[in-house]
């Protein structure tokens, strides 16, 4: 094929660039515009390298041109934590899950910092090896108490998804044992949207879910429980696959309010929804198949027969992974 015919290619597969379209005022726009091509400049080549200490996870993978990290808040130098909060902004505001006014009215350039707590967030970052630039990224949000308290107790915060949608999600798990600071909740599970529609774009999302299944393997009892909010075809999808059991709560009108910076991403016509789940017992066994698919060494020859090979061990645990479909993550 021709320099130009590999060009129109090229163009053809790639995922077309969009600007926020949320809002009418011109200047709100072009600072949106401004942070999501400043965004698109930044290489974070570097970032496995820069971790302090060990990571909770490395996922290698030269076929696939990738390379995913998880870690902790305090493991990453403050302007790569900055880098990945301004890709999940600059992603939500050409998603339009997110106010284009308020981001332009505070002048933000990344999501705010996390607060220095008595447990850290974990973060899961996919990098391109070739460019440097983050392809996709999954974070698990730690809980707001300031000490563990028993998931049913009247005094815990809510997770955020919990006071969107009015619900405990966490209830009816409780046990001796088992607190507020073994649950996580399962944040903005989201690829690159300018991505090209290649093999490359295929892995992203089963790097983000096996970097934070060998961090959750990793840490043992210290993630017990996930929650979150989610769409049926997509991140529900994709964590039915990998093993977990969800309880999935249907009917729910989340909202925010209109002064919150996220309150566009309950305006969709389709609406995530709540869900919580223990950690699968048999994760390893979902974590070794992913990996060996990945890594080139698994006799599975297709995606199709990794989603087939997936499907039919959730079926045999009683889980229902539902059909498959592309898209943006959430």
């Amino acid at each position: 094929m021709s320099t130009a015919g590999q060009s129109a290619g090229a163009a053809r597969r790639r995922s077309p660039a969009r600007e926020h379209a949320g809002t009418r005022d011109p200047r709100a726009r072009r600072y949106a515009r401004d942070l999501i091509r400043l965004h698109e400049r930044l290489s974070y080549r570097r970032l496995p390298m820069e971790l302090r200490g060990d990571p909770l996870s490395v996922v290698e993978d030269p076929h696939g041109a990738l390379v995913t990290v998880t870690g902790r808040d305090s493991q990453f130098p403050s302007r790569y934590l900055k880098g990945m909060l301004g890709f999940r902004l600059a992603q939500y505001l050409l998603l339009n899950w997110i106010s284009a006014d308020a981001v332009h009215r505070t002048a933000a350039f990344h999501e705010p910092l996390p607060h220095p707590g008595a447990v850290e967030n974990i973060h899961t970052v996919t990098l391109c090896t070739r460019s440097g630039k983050i392809r996709g990224y999954v974070g698990l949000a730690c809980s707001a108490d300031g000490e563990s308290l028993p998931l049913d107790s009247a005094c815990r915060i809510p997770f955020p998804t919990e006071a969107a949608h009015g619900i405990d999600l966490l209830g009816r798990y409780a046990r001796p044992g088992l607190g507020t600071h073994q649950a996580f909740e399962f944040k903005r599970f989201l690829r690159d949207q300018t991505m090209p529609r290649d093999d490359q774009y295929a892995r992203v999302p089963w790097h983000l879910m096996l970097g934070i299944g060998e961090a959750v393997l990793g840490l043992g009892d210290g993630v017990s429980i996930v929650l979150g909010d989610a769409k049926e075809h997509v991140a529900l999808r994709h964590l039915r696959l990998v093993g977990f059991d969800l309880h999935v709560v249907e009917g729910t009108s989340p909202r925010l309010s209109d002064s919150d910076p996220m309150a566009p991403i309950y305006r969709q016509t389709v609406v995530a929804k709540p869900f919580a789940a223990p950690v699968p017992a048999d994760i390893p066994w979902f974590r070794d198949v992913v990996r060996s698919y990945l890594d080139g060494t698994s006799d599975l020859a297709s995606w199709q027969a990794l989603i087939t090979t997936l499907a039919a061990r959730s079926r045999r645990s009683g889980h229902r992974p539902g059909p498959a479909q592309g898209g943006a993550h959430r």
